[in-house]
């Protein structure tokens, strides 16, 4: 399946994920900061880097673009400042809300599936503040007037064994275009089987949440043989440091993206 990612980072989340499943060709990211850019180009050298969110689209003729409506997907993994439990919660009155530019994509591009990351708070954040609208209702608005019905489910990344706790709300969009062969099975059952399969292959390491629910928002690295958890934070003196503490900071699991692909690879295995 072909798939464009929006808000790419450093590609560890959806962009990785494709690529460690083997069934999606990665033609294009988005990206703007000039340090996760550098990454990208040395990580993804054949991959075009579309650069600002905002003028994704308008690109109708171009044959990548053309080809979402038919096998593509469109992932992303939008700013979560406004809608942490940690920041101001500004919403949509955050400039760096870059969802009403993802909705723009997948309304004129119109992929077969579509798979987004987000911190938890989205859930739960105004629209504005002191607006009695909800702004993941007003999301979900959005993708139903785009034409896609939209699954969504919360995983841990220490669930799947990873040495840091950290909560990711991830949402999967299908076309009404596509028409199911049966009913579809649960996708929360789908990530009971991803976790007992990662439990056996961790073989005793412990998959217990560990940390409050505020300290999922953050990343925290987990010492297993001692259980300290270790806080990563940005503050350094050193440029190069600071920007990788960031973008780790910042970035998705890949185990957790791959949770999203594999749901819309089993969905198009069962699309008529």
């Amino acid at each position: 399946m072909q798939q464009l990612d929006l808000c790419s980072g450093v590609g560890a989340g959806f962009p990785l994920a494709g690529i460690m499943l083997k069934q999606f060709k990665l033609w294009g990211v988005a990206e703007t900061d000039e340090y996760c850019s550098n990454i990208l180009n040395l990580r993804f050298p054949n991959t075009r880097n579309y650069g600002d969110v905002q003028g994704i689209t308008g690109r109708t003729s171009n044959y990548w673009f053309d080809r979402l409506k038919r096998d593509g997907i469109i992932t992303a993994s939008p700013p979560c400042q406004p809608f942490t439990i940690q920041g101001l919660r500004l919403g949509a009155a955050d400039l760096r809300d870059c969802f009403p530019f993802i909705t723009a994509a997948i309304a004129e591009y119109q992929p077969r599936f579509f798979a987004i990351e987000n911190v938890p708070g989205l859930l739960n954040c105004r629209f504005k503040p002191g607006t009695n609208t909800f702004y993941f209702a007003w999301l979900l608005n959005q993708f139903s007037e785009c034409g896609y019905d939209v699954e969504w489910l919360t995983v841990s990344s220490g669930m799947l064994g990873s040495p840091f706790r950290r909560e990711r709300l991830l949402l999967v969009g299908f076309s009404r275009r596509i028409k199911f062969k049966e009913q579809p099975q649960s996708w929360a059952g789908q990530v009971r089987s991803a976790v007992e399969e990662e439990r056996n292959f961790t073989q005793g390491a412990s998959l217990q949440p560990g940390i409050s629910r505020e300290q999922f928002q953050s990343a925290y690295w987990l010492d297993r043989p001692t259980g300290r958890q270790i806080g990563i934070g940005v503050s350094s003196g050193n440029g190069v440091v600071r920007n990788r503490r960031a973008a780790l900071g910042n970035a998705l699991d890949w185990k957790v993206a791959s949770i999203g692909l594999r749901r819309i690879l089993y969905l198009n295995s069962i699309a008529r």
